[in-house]
């Protein structure tokens, strides 16, 4: 940077600090006449300008956190989109896994290193957009595959995590219900849950 972008740049800097004194005196300065006024007035004028003030005071009030209100829902709302972008892609993705056993679906299974291409991008995304339930059921998905345990499972709580994040209700969803609408024959989640079971009590 330049000796003559730094002088500028410090008047600049300089100018702003002179404007906020300035602005504070001045305040300052009101403030203290209407004091004084007030003092010397009679209570009936004091206590109709005291009122006007607080109404007008309320009112800025108002206004202001309606506007932070209206701001926030916004920005909630560019986040929400870009998770619905996000997960939607995950889900298109899942789909095509489930679908492979399908034979009445044309979907296209990805290849393995699509799908590890994919799962890198993804996890980047939930750690900047996804919430910390969603992180939570990404992780325990991630152990369950690599232990070989029950996958659907995993990925059904997954998208419930998901559905809360972007503002849906699980409310009256049976457990396994969101995976079971990706299997042609929904009831192989209960047999297999079954099979589960009954190895577990012979093992023991």
């Amino acid at each position: 940077m330049s000796k003559t972008s730094k002088f500028w740049q410090f008047v600049s800097v300089l100018f702003g600090l002179v404007l906020i004194f300035g602005a504070g005196y001045l305040l300052w300065l009101v403030a203290a006449r209407l004091l004084t006024f007030l003092e010397s007035a009679n209570s009936s004028v004091s206590a109709a300008i005291v009122g006007a003030m607080a109404t007008v005071l309320v009112g800025v009030g108002g206004a202001l956190y309606t506007q932070s209100q209206i701001k926030k829902r916004e920005i909630e709302e560019a986040h929400r989109s870009r998770k619905v972008e996000i997960y939607k892609d995950f889900l298109d993705i899942a789909a095509r896994m489930m679908a492979e056993g399908n034979e009445n679906v044309s979907l296209k299974p990805p290849s393995q290193q699509e799908l590890v291409d994919f799962m890198v991008g993804f996890k980047t995304n939930v750690v900047l957009w996804g919430s910390p339930k969603v992180i939570n059921a990404q992780l325990n998905f991630q152990k369950i595959s690599s232990d070989g345990g029950h996958v659907l499972k995993a990925v059904d709580e997954l998208y419930k995590a998901i559905r809360e994040d972007i503002g849906l209700s699980n409310k009256g969803l049976d457990r396994h219900q969101l995976v079971k609408m990706y299997l042609s024959n929904p009831d192989e989640m209960d047999e297999m849950s079954a099979s589960n079971k009954a190895l577990q009590r012979t093992s023991r």
